[in-house]
């Protein structure tokens, strides 16, 4: 079956279109419903505020995931129809198109997202609606710990990896750690959990909080550089724009990264092509917080998904990419082990649907304790890197954590 695909808000189209060929079923907005198809909605930010890169390379992971399904027939017979939504990374936005995408467009789940404010705003609506919803790039513990029964995470919550991060913190012994959150669930949260976990450690945290569509960090960074003793760790809890402008600040006005302040890029947008385009060469030594890495582990299926992104794409495989493929396909093998593509029935083989993915083994936790644990993938791989060459891709940098991983033992600093 040849669909005609419109393309809304697509920056890096040209590619993606051409390898999807005719077996895709491909929307963006509301197109002609296909009447022997079984529709998924994928939302993603696909224009700014949003961030821009990381909502890309959800939906580029999704469109795989898809290709590769309806190239090996489809699931039930039936050909998969992925209707892809553009929240802006805006939470009204989220809830207007969550509901198109249930009421109108019929959709049996939906995954995606990034911002946790988006995906903690949508969650009423999958319970309302009974349409599930896979989150995926929303790392705030509120979108699980609101324990809705229709609400999947496959990425981090905050208390997860920032526990994780925090314990690197420990170990490399770091004493006075400067924290920039966004004002927003995740960047609180940011802030949040490493104070909790750094408390009684030693080290002194100072934070500062900022909104997040602010593009000059000049006046923090600046008090940051002044402050006696001056820290010796920066973690930038931004996303977007943002994020990469607060790299790109810090470097410039002598901050970090550099010999005696490292940089800690908590953002997912440091893991995209657009980080180097920013920084050039500055970007060498900033650190990075991938919830994944292609390759690790090392199955069959990260190798062919990998393969299939970057030939789809130009772009390497990250983190967010593998996301955007595992919400599809998850999503896809409960409709397979329901033996229904009913909207309760995927919610119910959800909550036992063990699948191996890009990352591992996904399952969904049946905990309440902590409330963010619920309906949570509870083994995300979760890394520390820090690039050490220009132009790196994230699966290439230095593992700095977890030890049992690392490919070196020291940081490296400015010289």
């Amino acid at each position: 079956m040849e669909k005609t695909k419109t393309y809304r808000g697509m920056s890096r189209t040209a590619k993606l279109a051409t390898a999807l060929a005719t077996a895709s079923l491909v929307s963006f907005g509301a197109l002609s419903a296909q009447a022997d198809s079984i529709k998924i909605g994928g939302i993603a930010p696909l224009t700014p505020p949003g961030g821009v890169q990381t909502g890309e390379s959800l939906r580029d992971g999704m469109i795989v995931a898809v290709e590769e399904l309806n190239a090996a027939g489809g699931i039930l017979g039936q050909k998969i129809e992925l209707i892809i939504e553009d929240t802006s990374g805006v939470p009204e936005k989220g809830v207007a198109v969550y509901e198109r995408l249930t009421s109108k467009e019929n959709v049996v789940a939906v995954t995606g997202s990034a911002h946790s404010a988006v995906c903690a705003a949508v969650g009423p609506v999958a319970h309302k609606t009974g349409v599930p919803f896979v989150a995926g790039e929303c790392w705030s513990d509120n979108v699980t710990g609101a324990q809705i029964p229709e609400v999947f995470r496959i990425t981090v919550a905050n208390s997860l990896v920032y526990s994780v991060a925090a314990d690197w913190v420990k170990a490399a012994g770091f004493k006075h750690v400067a924290i920039i959150g966004e004002n927003s669930d995740w960047g609180l949260g940011v802030i949040d959990v490493f104070k909790k976990n750094l408390d009684g450690t030693g080290a002194k945290v100072t934070s500062f909080t900022a909104e997040r569509t602010l593009t000059d960090f000049t006046p923090q960074l600046l008090q940051i550089k002044r402050a006696e003793p001056k820290p010796d760790l920066l973690i930038a809890g931004f996303t977007g724009a943002g994020l990469l402008q607060m790299l790109r600040q810090s470097y410039d006005l002598g901050l970090a990264p550099s010999s005696d302040t490292a940089i800690f890029a908590a953002g997912a947008d440091v893991l995209e092509p657009e980080f180097w385009k920013t920084m050039g060469s500055d970007g060498v030594y900033v650190i990075g917080n991938p919830a994944g890495l292609p390759g690790k582990p090392d199955t069959p299926l990260s190798r062919s998904f990998g393969t299939a992104y970057q030939k789809a794409t130009g772009r390497p495989a990250n983190a967010v990419a593998m996301e955007g493929y595992d919400g599809i396909m998850v999503i896809a093998e409960a409709i397979k082990a329901a033996g229904s593509s009913d909207s309760q029935a995927i919610t119910a083989t959800l909550r036992d649907l063990r699948w191996e993915g890009t990352r591992g083994t996904i399952y969904f936790s049946k905990d309440k304790e902590p409330a963010w644990m619920f309906q949570q993938w509870p083994e995300v791989p979760i890394f520390v890197i820090q690039y050490d060459k220009a132009d790196q891709a994230p699966g290439d940098a230095q593992i700095l954590w977890p030890a049992k991983l690392a490919t070196t033992d020291k940081l490296y600093l400015k010289p």
